[in-house]
């Protein structure tokens, strides 16, 4: 209580010199009230920002979920008896492997699938049971007995970057990243239960288990092994270390394969093989290098597959019967990086990302056709709504259009292709798209069922944000700063003035002929573009905090709020654009994103976080509410109807607001 006390003294010492005398009167009244522990005076006639509300007393924000649209990347698959099990975001989906004459020909129907509230990030089966990854924090377990109607029966919450799950008896084995390994009883599968957490060298990402030992990867600490003979009582026994980022582990009788990707460029990233013949003392037989590195990788009758990244994207086939000596035997590449790889019979099931679930036949490993697809969706990155449509800028899928009329049962109505749109804004019938280093695409939404690309303009830098006011577009370029484009005829957009700020452009809003740009680690720019055809800085702002990183800016009348980081949420006075004042911090438990104002509140994006402050009173904000999101937020919007979250792999959450009782 002394400590909120003394927070809400320092942020009225900062800000009492703009006050009048009355509203000076008003804050002494409040602090001989909070000095003497009466319950403070509401300050009800304090000025606010135009367009805000005050909070009554009796409020009690709550958030809750309404609605979610679930598509992601697929990030694993397994496969058990006639069925292959893969995860797309927040969902599971069901295929039955439907056998032909031919036994290396077969066809695969879709019969079911399960939401979970998470994102999926690995699967295993045992027994009637699929063990769950959940990347947002737990680990889940769905009752399979019929495949055609999976059914979640348990979880067991844990912090966020649950990355992998094995099983062996009665105890799942969790990567959990930096809690390292954790140990799960599940002798009741609808009782799972923590036994224990065994804290491993760096961060977890992936487990094996072989008999009564658990290899785990772990980044930059190459793999740990661990005896958990007595899973109650795990101990390290060897580890094997690396140059790189180890990723992946698979253990296939004396020998561990490792694969990873490069920190530097000098770095041996591939596949590594280990002796474990004795695991106090493992030994390093062969290796064979990649470009950039695998993420995951299987091994089954002597041929390792590694699921490649970056220029070694798809499936590399790799022999390793000479284990000193490995040999390539065939790849398949692809432009889109894999994330694991799960071999049964004659095919492989490779979870591919932003492209889906691809099947591949090995019966010719030479060839590897692949011989059935299944979509999945990008990253959600930037999210507009107009009327019904939700418009959401999804990573390497492009462009998807969401019908959100009934929240409760998203709907999607179109996808359409761009390199990598990482932002989106409405207006009118077009949809500009903020590209990344593609620049900006234009697309015809009129029909919203069937857009199209109408116009393209590069940007030196990397298109982060866009926003379109009448016939300009105003461009946040990353490196390259703030870039203005001429949109009156779509189908031609070009630049026409700009502004190398001096760090990474992350976010613009322009008001009133001032753009205010959120420039990463140099703060707030405002910069002059009320000449159209020049753009010059008048002032900027720099939060206080030992690592700013300003990510977003919001305007509400003469008032500019700013995630900044580590720095919170800050409130600056604008109303004189030449000279920005601080005037309060809303203190962030990790580090502010995004921000949106809707009336009395800022919305604030908190990594995986979504936190809701009461700016009735912008010298006095403090959290109202917060909601957990399965993953690391990336932008908001927040109208009358809900608060829209594009939650990267966990698609777009809706949350409505509840009891936002307010007064005007």
């Amino acid at each position: 209580m002394i400590k909120a006390k003394v927070n809400v003294l320092t942020a009225v010492v900062n800000s009492i010199e703009s006050l009048t005398w009355r509203q000076t009167l008003k804050l002494l009244t409040m602090l001989i009230s909070l000095a003497v522990g009466a319950a403070p005076v509401l300050a009800t006639n304090l000025d606010v920002p135009v367009g805000l509300h005050k909070l009554t007393a009796a409020s009690s924000p709550a958030l809750e979920l309404v609605g979610r649209w679930d598509g992601g990347p697929v990030y694993s698959s397994t496969v058990s008896g006639e069925y292959v099990y893969f995860g797309m975001g927040g969902g599971i989906r069901v295929l039955h492997i439907e056998q032909n004459a031919n036994p290396n020909a077969a066809a695969w129907r879709e019969v079911a699938s399960v939401t979970t509230s998470g994102v999926v990030k690995d699967l295993t089966v045992s027994g009637h049971h699929l063990y769950v990854a959940d990347d947002g924090g737990a680990m889940r377990i769905i009752d399979i007995s019929k495949p055609s109607q999976p059914l979640e029966v348990a979880h067991i919450d844990l912090q966020p970057n649950v990355r992998a799950v094995a099983v062996e008896g009665n105890y799942a084995y969790l990567a959990a990243g930096w809690l390292g390994l954790v140990i799960i009883d599940i002798s009741d599968p609808q009782k799972p239960r923590q036994v224990r957490k065994y804290k491993t060298e760096n961060y977890a990402v992936d487990v094996h288990v072989a008999g009564s030992l658990a290899y785990v990867a772990n980044i930059t600490r190459g793999v740990r092994i661990i005896d958990v003979a007595d899973p109650l009582q795990p101990k390290e026994i060897g580890f094997y270390e690396m140059p790189g980022f180890a990723h992946g582990v698979h253990v296939d009788g004396d020998y561990a394969y490792i694969v990873g990707l490069e920190e530097h460029e000098d770095d041996l990233a591939g596949l590594t093989i280990v002796n474990i013949a004795d695991p106090t003392k493992p030994v390093k037989s062969g290796f064979y290098k990649l470009e950039y590195g695998a993420e995951r990788v299987w091994v089954e009758n002597q041929v390792a597959y590694l699921a490649g990244v970056a220029n070694d994207a798809g499936l590399i086939v790799v022999n390793v019967t000479d284990k000193n000596n490995p040999i390539k035997m065939a790849s398949y590449t692809s432009k889109t990086c894999s994330e694991s790889v799960t071999i049964a019979g004659s095919h492989a099931y490779l979870a591919h990302g932003d492209l889906g679930l691809e099947i591949i036949d090995l019966s010719n490993p030479k060839v590897s056709p692949v011989v059935e697809h299944y979509d999945a969706a990008g990253k959600s990155r930037g999210v507009d709504v107009v009327g019904n449509y939700a418009y959401l800028a999804n990573g390497y899928t492009g462009l998807r259009i969401l019908d959100i009329s009934h929240p409760d049962a998203v709907r999607e109505v179109a996808n359409l292709p761009t390199y990598r749109a990482v932002d989106v804004d409405v207006a009118g019938s077009y949809a500009y798209i903020a590209d990344d280093w593609s620049g900006v695409q234009v697309a015809d939404i009129s029909d919203p069922s069937s857009p199209h690309i109408v116009g393209y303009v590069n940007t030196p830098g990397n298109a982060e944000r866009i926003v379109v006011i009448g016939s300009l577009a105003y461009v946040a370029d990353g490196p390259a700063g703030l870039r203005v484009l001429d949109v009156s005829r779509p189908e031609a957009p070009a630049e026409i003035a700009a502004f190398d700020t001096p760090g990474y452009a992350y976010e613009v809003r322009v008001v009133n002929g001032l753009a205010y740009v959120a420039d990463g680690d140099q703060g707030l720019r405002i910069i002059d573009v009320s000449k159209s055809s020049a753009a010059m800085e008048i002032s900027h702002f720099t939060p206080r905090g030992k690592r700013v990183d300003v990510r977003d800016v919001e305007i509400v009348g003469s008032h500019a709020y700013l995630a900044a980081g580590r720095s919170g949420l800050t409130v600056i006075d604008i109303s004189d654009p030449k000279n920005p004042r601080e005037v309060a911090q809303g203190a962030i438990k990790r580090t502010a994103r995004n921000v949106r104002v809707s009336g009395a509140y800022a919305y604030v994006a908190d990594l995986n976080w979504l936190r809701v402050f009461d700016i009735s009173n912008p010298i006095l904000i403090k959290e109202m509410a917060s909601y957990k999101i399965p993953a690391t937020l990336a932008d908001i919007w927040v109208d009358e109807s809900g608060v829209y979250a594009a939650a990267n792999e966990a698609g777009l959450m809706i949350l409505g607001l509840k009891n936002p009782s307010v007064v005007n």
